[in-house]
């Protein structure tokens, strides 16, 4: 079985690349879905962070988004300490998802392919890229957000950017010119 990573900026396209794929009938594993799903339902995620953060993690069998955000927000080792357990369940989670699969190619979706370290248990990398006027605009548009706030999250990318080209096996290039399905046939 051969796993990609499909990984680009904020607004690059990734999800795009992904819905193809999978219109395609190629599985893909969304971890931004997934963690979500894990950090609710993941007895150790759970126990993890209310013995960290306190019941009010949770409401109601719930993960409390804005109180979580809130306790890592500006806290290095909050967030270090969230991202450590939930790469981790991911991770596993995406291991025996592999498993249940019967497909000659897997595709995971990740925004932090690097960052996480599931880079280092995938063989080919697609990095989704897109000029940013282009991606500033798509999410502004998607998440409602202001301008200046997506050009700060943007830039703090670009390094990130230069290396996950490096590391690509393939770009594909989502700039509303270029036809995506002949550039994803492409790596096949």
């Amino acid at each position: 079985m051969n796993k990609t990573g499909i990984t680009g900026g904020i607004g690059s396209g990734k999800s795009v690349i992904s819905r193809i794929l999978s219109s395609m009938g190629y599985p893909v594993y969304d971890c931004d879905k997934w963690a979500k799903v894990l950090m609710s339902t993941e007895p150790e995620i759970i126990k993890s962070l209310t013995d960290r953060f306190g019941p009010q993690a949770y409401d109601n069998d719930t993960l409390n988004r804005k109180f979580i955000a809130e306790k890592i927000f500006g806290n290095p080792d909050h967030l270090t300490f969230v991202n450590n357990i939930v790469h981790k369940a991911v991770f596993k989670h995406f291991i025996k998802w592999t498993e249940e699969q019967d497909c000659e190619n897997v595709f995971i979706e990740s925004a932090i392919l690097f960052e996480s370290g599931l880079a280092d248990f995938v063989d080919d990398i697609i990095y989704v890229d897109a000029p940013v006027e282009i991606r500033i605009q798509r999410v502004i548009e998607r998440d409602n957000a202001k301008e200046c706030d997506v050009k700060k999250r943007i830039n703090n990318q670009t390094a990130d950017r230069e290396y996950a080209i490096s590391k690509a096996k393939y770009v594909i290039l989502n700039d509303n010119s270029h036809l995506l399905l002949p550039q994803i046939c492409k790596y096949f």
